[in-house]
């Protein structure tokens, strides 16, 4: 119970910070904490906080995505406990998922690359047979 309250409050904030000034810049996966907003017509954000020194962080999402087997538009809320990785080229985040609107995902594990497209991130889902989604941009707030 304690887990959900948590995640609940989290997402809450998510939802509540205002916009913030900055650039998106690819960067280090330090540099990914903050908040986030999906650059598509739907919206959402996604705010990622840092546990302490080394790669786990946690990450809040709240949006509206497209159901690639029906087409509806449908809400997401998601809290997850993550590492992330540097690369050359790309943010590799590796997931487990703690809370999510989708009851059947908690405990599942889901992979996300982030690269750099013009003044966006573009982020995309990795499956776990390596197919990856169309990419959804993301920036900073306006």
């Amino acid at each position: 119970m304690g887990s959900r309250l948590m995640a609940a409050v989290l997402l809450l904030l998510a939802l509540s910070l205002g916009p913030q000034a900055g650039a998106a810049n690819l960067g280090t996966c330090e540099t990914s904490v903050g908040v986030w907003e999906f650059a598509t017509t739907s919206g959402g954000r996604l705010l990622i906080t840092r546990e302490g020194p080394g790669s786990k962080y946690d990450v809040v999402w709240v949006a509206k995505f497209t159901n690639s087997d029906t087409g509806d538009v449908e809400p997401e809320g998601v809290a997850a406990e993550c590492t992330c990785a540097n690369a050359a080229t790309r943010l590799v985040w590796k997931c487990q998922v703690v809370f999510s609107l989708q009851y059947v995902r908690i405990g599942s594990h889901q992979t996300y690359e982030w690269s750099s497209d013009g003044d966006t991130l573009k982020s995309w889902y990795v499956a776990p047979d390596g197919k990856r989604n169309e990419g959804v941009p993301i920036r900073r707030p306006r």
